[in-house]
């Protein structure tokens, strides 16, 4: 998967799939099976995590989201249990880019109105409940410039609705669309005036809360049907190494996934910054009002380094 670059503080939704079945589209099979061959292209606008900012001649920013070769996609057909095994994998053979090509075949399916669920990329998944995926967050992160990791990332596609057919079975998809799970914080980080740091630069961040039972990282459930998550197990920290250190000047920006949360009032939050010769931890005790990193958005996380609520060690 490709990095993104982002030219403005913004915030992106990603779309979701709207082909829900209704209740008269649905197709009784006539209990043939057939060897399904799907096809699945995603069609700009469509998804992935590369995003690169593009401003206009109107001064307005639209964001490209592309695909990478290599990338998998994991596919569940109508329904599953516990411990359940993902229906299909398959691989992008598309060069990269905006659009994505899929291609594979599932076994011995019945005509008929079906349902795919699918997701990526398909090494995030680590369990599966009735109807439910389970994902672990990546709690130790490596960007690159300008750039979340995208091994960390999490997308879903809403249930998407085919029709197969005996005598032609195989079904060509242009406009299968995803969710991002997860929340992307861009954090900068601005030096006021401590001298000792003059000249130095960023290459890890980590990220901690002091608010009971706060799941930055950890294993998280996706629910279908309510299309909402769930904390299996709370992990309270998140970090990410830098492939490319930024400059203490509070313009450059570092990007880091977690897990959609609202930071209360009052709440204790510790960032611990590293440089080549220090490591600088900067503690907001109480929270002066609640912080909320919402999933499928991008929010700022903006830090100031002062003497007065800093603490800084030789390395």
């Amino acid at each position: 998967m490709h990095k993104y670059i982002i030219h403005v503080i913004a915030t992106l939704l990603l779309l979701i799939s709207c082909t829900a079945p209704k209740k008269d589209d649905i197709v009784p099979s006539t209990g043939a099976k057939v060897d399904l061959t799907l096809k699945i292209t995603s069609v700009s606008p469509s998804t992935k995590t590369s995003i690169e900012g593009r401003t206009g001649e109107d001064g307005k920013t639209t964001f490209s989201l592309n695909w990478s070769k290599g990338d998998r996609m994991g596919l569940f057909l109508d329904s599953w249990g516990s411990s359940a095994k993902p229906s299909l994998e398959m691989e992008n053979t598309a060069a990269d880019g905006e659009d994505a090509s899929f291609q594979g075949m599932l076994k011995d399916v019945l005509d008929g109105s079906h349902t795919l669920y699918t997701y990526a990329p398909a090494s995030a998944l680590t369990g599966t409940e009735q109807g439910k995926l389970i994902f672990k967050i990546k709690p130790e992160q490596f960007t690159g410039g300008g750039s979340f990791d995208p091994s960390a990332d999490i997308v879903v596609g809403k249930g998407y609705k085919i029709v197969v057919k005996a005598d032609n079975p195989i079904a060509e998809i242009n406009n299968i669309r995803f969710s991002r799970l997860l929340a992307t914080v861009m954090v900068s980080v601005s030096n006021k005036g401590t001298a000792k740091l003059d000249g130095e630069t960023i290459r890890k961040i980590t990220l901690t809360s002091k608010m009971p039972g706060a799941a930055l990282s950890g294993t998280i459930q996706w629910d279908y049907q309510s299309e909402s998550i769930s904390v299996i197990s709370a992990g309270n920290t998140v970090s990410a190494e830098l492939e490319k250190p930024i400059p203490l000047d509070g313009t450059a920006l570092a990007y880091i996934l977690l897990n959609p949360i609202t930071l209360s009032k009052g709440s204790s939050l510790v960032a611990t910054l590293e440089t080549q010769k220090h490591r600088i931890t900067k503690t907001i005790a109480s929270l002066p009002q609640d912080l909320n990193f919402p999933g499928n958005n991008i929010s700022a996380l903006k830090l100031s380094i002062t003497d007065a609520d800093t603490m800084i060690e030789e390395l």
